[in-house]
């Protein structure tokens, strides 16, 4: 009897189908990259659907690895699991793939967080989470990268060695708003990821002492629809955080974090945080697709120590 598909290898069946419709649809805009070494990007990901989305709006598994596959401006390996997408219920896979260190066989360059929750199913969920933690928390020190994508950032119960890893939480109701969703605004002018790529058709007035953002007109585009986190705070503990992109929307308070960088002196790589990705449409083109890409060069980058000119 043939083997039933495992988790990944469905989710990567997923991934090559949602690849083939947006190539046939067009749905995956084209992007940009400077030349960069082949990367290995393992994704941990989960679905949650408070707003109870169609499958059509919503990111969900499976999809992000699917769009980094159709991306040709990204360099992958060639290797079969150079592109790996794991459900955070099987975590203990992602875990293991984590330990070998950057430049040795088998080793990852960029972990893609975008998990909600802890694993939810089968036994010692929590020892399952904190053995991620440790292992991401190495995985850093030995030159790796991560990208927190949308929920990746969110709080929920059993969640918050991993958010303070990220040095941020979201927490609260979060609102969907499908008339003026949430404007990014370009808070790091002259940042890679910030900047690279990225078209802004408008500038707005903004400041954020308290986070290091002087007043000042900055570039900004807007997402509609989009999902608006009323709070999301950066964390107290080692290493600093440069804020990357901001919104003004009106909830909660006028000044919210949707991006950030995250360095330690402990580590060689580094976390960039992104926080819209909910409206799957946009999620996966445009400038929010550009700047995930840009997260994801831009942390392999440093972890390898292969700053150019334009990496900053």
């Amino acid at each position: 009897m043939a083997r039933p598909p495992s988790r990944p290898e469905r989710i990567c069946a997923r991934a090559w189908c949602f690849g083939l419709l947006c190539a046939l649809a067009g749905g995956v805009s084209a992007q940009s990259l400077p030349p960069h070494a082949p990367l290995r990007i393992l994704i941990v990901s989960d679905e949650v659907n408070p707003h109870g989305l169609t499958p059509a709006e919503l990111t969900q598994p499976g999809e992000i690895a699917a769009a980094l596959a159709a991306a040709p401006a990204l360099n992958l390996a060639a290797d079969a699991e150079a592109l790996l997408e794991i459900p955070t219920n099987e975590i203990e896979q992602a875990t293991s793939r984590l330990a070998p260190p950057r430049g040795t066989p088998g080793a990852y360059d960029v972990l893609v967080y975008f998990a909600h929750r802890i694993p939810n199913a089968g036994s010692d969920t929590v020892v399952r989470q904190e053995a991620f933690v440790t292992a991401v928390d190495a995985f850093l020190v030995n030159g790796g990268g991560v990208v927190s994508f949308h929920h990746g950032i969110y709080r929920t119960a059993g969640k918050e060695s991993m958010q303070a890893l990220l040095r941020g939480e979201a927490t609260g109701a979060v609102r969907w708003n499908t008339s003026a969703g949430q404007n990014v605004i370009n808070v790091a002018p002259g940042h890679f990821v910030t900047t690279h790529g990225v078209a802004y058709p408008g500038a707005l007035a903004y400041a954020d002492p308290a986070r290091g953002v002087a007043a000042g007109t900055y570039d900004a585009f807007n997402n509609t629809p989009d999902e608006r986190y009323p709070v999301l705070e950066l964390l107290p503990g080692p290493g600093s955080v440069t804020l990357l992109f901001a919104s003004d929307y009106n909830e909660a308070s006028t000044r919210h974090v949707l991006g950030y960088e995250h360095t330690r002196s402990t580590w060689r790589g580094a976390v960039v945080v992104y926080q819209p990705g909910e409206y799957q449409p946009n999620a996966f083109s445009g400038n929010n697709f550009q700047i995930l890409l840009n997260a994801i060069v831009h942390v392999a980058a440093r972890g390898a120590v292969l700053f150019a000119d334009g990496f900053e």
